[in-house]
């Protein structure tokens, strides 16, 4: 119509109409200016330019514009409705809700009208109005997905968990009728929206691991999503030890919470931790500021105490994040202490970009915290802080679907590390370099390690840079970028005589067996001080092709350089540095193959880092659904920190949903893991007798094999139950490949194997009154072979009961419980990977608040 008429004022504005169905601002302003020019007096388009104007923040001139377009036509649905919605924004709740019943008087027959007023009723807490309102939306247009999303929300706050899920599914199974108003891109950003929302719900009746499937859908629909990120990020914190022991998912927790902040408007509330439960714009949002806290206490004396203290306008947001955790520990020396602080400013720059600053202080003293078969524990003592971690990110968003993200920051970290009890291995060699061991002691096969008094204080200091961008089409959404680091890490470390009487120790000096070497106390066995330097290169792509509707495969491929210390983890250190270089192919499936049957596979390859440098990484976490990218997978109570491992995974999922409210997930998983590392010995050298801190080279490989089920069950309005059955073998062995085991067997490697049952039925019951009640167990049982089999196995349950209340609105829920009721113990050994389980029967009370 321009084309043939280019003074056909009405069409140039409703091409910008068109334009902003895509997302495209920029465009649909420019053909709207054309449209002014030509024609002043459309009250559409005032009230179109008043929703552009508030898609980018500028609330106040879309206010301007929308109370032009009533002085033109007072009786105008969209622009009661806009103005409305930049009333609620500014404050004015009540005026707005009162702009919103016009629109819906004016034009009683538009569902959307009565589904947005319905939503202010719900924030306003008038839960029967918003009841009543979204009801005729659902009657007045059924194929609409919007009251079913905002009735899902309701629910959800009246404690009706059961029918909050029924209603989500039922809008995200109605999603694509809203095709005639929105593009592809933009219908796939709804999808993650309602996904994500739905994950959360899913959490609430219980349904764990259908809710982290339901994230990763979201992702899959959009990977700009920054609910979906936030809610992964959260699932895997909650997999995390927060002891840090067990470092498996440290990295895609931390990882995601970077990308979800990044990608996350400025002002959407997203620094407070809290998923959001808009759509995709903040509609019913205000500024405002605002309180969360969280406190549970423990009968063994642990307390975790969290709070968090944000604010939000248009333009600018900011978090103030505190967490303290105080935990006695359930062995000798197990006791854990940690404080953190996060500080978060997020600001809009211009329309297309925002800027990120964070700043994270931690301090950390600990005893050993690794998980012990013999429920004993070493005297060592641990003492770390980070002073701080400071970051800065940039986003600059092109078009609706491109976005350009970068990342720059400094890692800092420092422990002191003190052990009282320090294994020291010794090894001989002849004038040709020769491994040679002298004879064990009488009665023995093996050669015993001394015990020395360790100390040692470590820093490293660490620069980041990532750029990537982000392309989501049609049928293609790719991620590409590149990370550079660089750093350094310091050591200052002395072996001294161990206090320990049973090694022999004179006055004066210690011993070393089996050799009998004296070394005097007034020079130390080993004094060290040295700087390594640590660099990494990371060049990745990855391609996401829907080829068809229900069917998306990933391509991706990684190359990482990576330059670390050989070994500053086994004493006696080294100052030699090593080098690692890969090149990592990836692939993943995610098919529908109905509606309520997704398949979904993956491969990938990876090299990891060196200590946390690999966490702060944008790098996508996931392919195929399943997690790519882990801290390590080999358990650090048996092998200790690893640098540089290289990670193999493969996995197969099946999920489906039954119309009768039945969820069932299958997956299998394979693992895998390979470190080749120095250990740091003690080489007594044939010439002259001297003794001299050296390394041998320890390889490890690891493999784990698990296979998962779940069943999750919602049973009428109130009840839903569930089981998870996880079974898993893992396998590791080490090898010093310099140590012939025709000479000594033991210390040429050994093997350990261990199979572990997991089966965790649960019922959960929650009432629209508040109150809720749950109860679960959970059955476990193992057994080691190879180098563990002089391990008892376990088979055991224990049984846990909560029940507590939900306040009006979620600003306040308390609950108590009582963890392991049968008062049972345990030995596991930590080959396979289980989280932590009370020793003893525990009380416990949580209290949350929401401001």
């Amino acid at each position: 119509a321009t084309e043939k008429d280019p003074t056909f004022g009405l069409g140039w504005q409703r091409l910008a109409e068109l334009e902003f169905s895509f997302g495209r601002s920029k465009d649909a302003l420019a053909y709207l200016q054309k449209g002014f020019q030509i024609s002043s007096r459309n009250p559409q388009a005032y009230s179109l330019q008043g929703f552009l104007f508030a898609a980018e923040g500028k609330i106040s001139q879309a206010r301007e514009s929308f109370e032009r377009a009533l002085q033109l036509d007072g009786a105008l649905g969209d622009a009661w409705l806009g103005r409305g919605l930049c009333r609620i924004r500014q404050g004015d709740s009540e005026g707005g809700r009162e702009d919103l019943q016009m629109a819906a008087a004016l034009e009683p027959q538009r569902s959307i009208f009565r589904s947005y007023l319905g939503k202010a009723f719900v924030n306003a807490g008038s839960f029967p109005k918003a009841t009543h309102e979204l009801k005729l939306a659902t009657g007045l247009d059924p194929k609409d997905p919007t009251p079913w999303l905002y009735s899902a929300i309701l629910n959800r706050r009246e404690n009706n968990i059961n029918q909050a899920v029924r209603d989500l599914e039922k809008s995200q199974e109605l999603n694509n009728n809203r095709g005639v108003f929105r593009s592809e891109l933009l219908l796939d950003q709804d999808r993650a929206v309602r996904s994500a929302n739905l994950a959360a719900i899913y959490q609430d009746a219980g349904m764990y691991d259908v809710a982290l499937r339901e994230a990763s859908r979201a992702l899959n629909s959009d990977y700009a999503n920054y609910s979906a990120h936030l809610f992964l990020a959260n699932s895997y914190g909650a997999l995390s030890d927060p002891h840090q022991a067990t470092l498996r998912y440290e990295t895609p927790a931390v990882s995601e919470y970077l990308l979800a902040n990044l990608l996350a408007p400025a002002g959407a509330g997203i620094l407070s931790q809290t998923v959001s439960q808009m759509e995709y714009g903040r509609l019913f949002e205000k500024d405002r500021l605002g309180l969360f806290s969280a406190t549970e206490y423990r009968s063994t004396g642990n307390w975790v105490e969290y709070a968090s203290q944000y604010g939000q306008s248009d333009k600018f947001s900011y978090a103030v994040d505190v967490t303290h955790r105080s935990d006695n520990g359930q062995r000798p020396n197990a006791d854990f202490e940690t404080t953190a602080l996060d500080l978060k400013l997020k600001g809009q720059i211009t329309r297309q970009d925002t800027a990120l600053f964070e700043l994270i202080y931690a301090e950390t003293e600990s005893g050993d915290q690794t998980p012990n078969y013999f429920n004993s524990g070493t005297p060592l003592r641990l003492k770390e802080n980070q002073k701080p971690i400071a970051l800065v990110g940039y986003h600059h968003e092109w078009a609706p679907g491109s976005h350009t993200l970068l990342l720059a920051g400094r890692l800092d970290d420092t422990a002191l590390l003190i052990n009282p009890q320090q294994q020291v291995s010794f090894f001989a060699s002849d004038a040709g370099g020769n491994i040679n061991l002298t004879a064990p002691p009488p009665g023995s096969t093996t050669i015993p390690p001394a015990i020395a008094s360790f100390n040692n204080e470590g820093q490293l200091e660490i620069f980041t840079t990532e750029l990537q961008q982000i392309w989501e089409g049609h049928s293609h959404t790719v991620v590409a970028g590149g990370r550079f680091q660089t750093g350094h890490f310091d050591n200052s470390s002395s072996l001294s005589a161990s206090t320990s009487s049973e090694l022999g120790t004179e006055a004066g000096a210690f011993t070393l067996p089996p050799f009998g070497i004296h070394v005097p106390v007034t020079s130390p066995a080993l004094a060290q001080d040295f700087n390594t330097d640590f660099e990494r290169v990371s060049l990745y792509a990855y391609d996401t092709w829907q080829i068809l509707e229900p069917l998306r495969i990933t391509a991706g491929l990684s190359y990482d350089h990576l330059t670390y210390p050989a070994n500053d983890r086994s004493p006696p250190f080294s100052a030699a540095e090593e080098s690692s270089e890969k090149v990592s192919p990836k692939a993943g499936i995610v098919w529908d193959i109905t509606k309520r049957t997704t398949f979904r596979g993956s491969f990938s390859r990876s090299l990891g880092g060196v200590s946390f440098d690999q966490s702060f990484r944008l790098e996508p976490t996931q392919v195929g659904g399943f997690n790519q990218a882990y801290r390590s997978l080999m358990p650090e109570a048996i092998v200790g920190p690893q640098s540089s491992p290289v990670f193999e995974t493969y996995a197969l999922g099946l999920d489906h949903k039954f119309k009768s409210g039945t969820y069932v997930g299958i997956e299998a998983e394979l693992l895998r893991s390979q470190v080749n590392r120095d250990i740091g010995i003690f080489d007594r050298s044939g010439l002259g007798g001297a003794t001299l801190p050296a390394s041998l080279r320890q390889n490890l490989n690891f493999e784990e094999r698990s296979g998962l089920l779940t069943i999750n069950q919602l049973l009428g309005d109130i009840v839903s139950a569930g089981i998870r059955y996880r079974v898993s073998e893992a396998d590791l062995s080490w090898r010093i490949p310099e140590v012939p085991r025709s000479v000594n067997n033991a210390a040429a490697g050994s093997d350990f194997s261990s199979t572990l049952h997991q089966f965790n039925p649960y019922i959960l019951l929650n009432h629209s009154s508040g109150f809720f009640l749950e109860g679960d167990s959970i059955w476990t049982a193992q057994a080691n072979r190879e180098a563990a089999a002089g391990l008892a196995g376990a088979d055991f349950w224990q049984h846990n009961i909560y029940a507590g209340y939900r306040f009006w609105r979620h600003r306040a829920e308390v609950s108590v419980g009582l963890l392991n009721l049968t008062d049972k113990d345990y030995n596991l050994f930590p080959l396979n990977l289980y989280g932590e389980l009370p020793r003893h029967r525990t009380f416990i009370a949580r209290l949350q608040l929401s401001f």
